[in-house]
């Protein structure tokens, strides 16, 4: 039964996908704060994480982009203080992950 979904195609290794431009923004934080125009929160950490990039729940100093959109409360303050933390805002975001393809 195995060989029969073999010839099939079933693959029995997980092997990585490789895509292009995968990895750009590798070990690099992302926060998303207010509301973005553009796209929806959840399709722009998506691109962040197609490109190795890693989400963050809050504002530290590990935080490298905190993506800013409209209303933007406590955590732009908080960033603020913060000098290590690139503020942008989504256009720059869309720039930042179209120039790392």
């Amino acid at each position: 039964m195995l060989h029969q979904l073999q010839e099939l195609g079933l693959q029995f290794k997980n092997e990585k996908k490789e895509s292009v431009g995968a990895d750009t923004l590798s070990g690099q934080t992302f926060l998303f704060t207010g509301t973005l125009n553009k796209l929806k929160r959840s399709e722009a950490e998506a691109l962040a994480e197609e490109k190795g990039g890693t989400i963050v729940s809050g504002v530290s100093s590990k935080l490298n982009y905190l993506i800013v959109g409209e209303d933007a409360g406590s955590k732009l303050e908080k960033a603020k203080k913060i000098n290590t933390i690139k503020i942008i805002s989504e256009d720059e975001f869309l720039l930042l992950i179209n120039n790392n393809q």
